[in-house]
């Protein structure tokens, strides 16, 4: 018997999501390693949210596009706790393998029902909050 009702929704919502964040943080990066990123991107992946901000952190966009000349070097030094919370390929990773094994039928043998639920939450949390914080950027320019 697999998990209930339940665990099987909140784990293939936090898989969902895991997708979804990937999609939007992987297009910011490739931008970044392409050197075609834009403030937009920069908030994306780092958390900072004011242009201003953005230009003490890297310094001023080019004139002629507003792209950043990043490296992704500088960008990962540059992450606020929002960036991380907004996507990480760890903690991301971390939920989809959470997710994937709650769904998993092994789950009875090991007898740690309790343990998988816990981090099903913890995980669901996450993305919660990083969809939660997200919402910072909806009117941002």
């Amino acid at each position: 018997m697999g998990p209930g009702i339940a665990q099987a929704a909140a784990a293939i919502a936090v898989l969902l999501s895991v997708i979804v964040r990937s999609i939007r943080s992987g297009a910011s990066w490739q931008a970044i390693d392409d050197g075609v990123a834009t403030a937009e991107h920069l908030r994306d992946v780092t958390g900072i949210l004011s242009l201003q901000a953005l230009q003490e952190a890297f310094g001023p966009p080019r004139l002629e596009d507003g792209v950043f000349p990043v490296t992704r070097a500088e960008v990962r030094r540059n992450r606020t706790g929002l960036g991380y919370l907004l996507g990480d390929r760890w903690f991301d990773g971390a939920s989809a393998l959470v997710a994937a094994v709650s769904l998993a039928p092994v789950w009875p043998l090991w007898g740690t029902r309790i343990w998988l639920d816990m981090l099903l939450i913890f995980a669901s949390l996450y993305q919660a909050a990083g969809w939660a914080a997200s919402t910072r950027f909806i009117g941002r320019q």
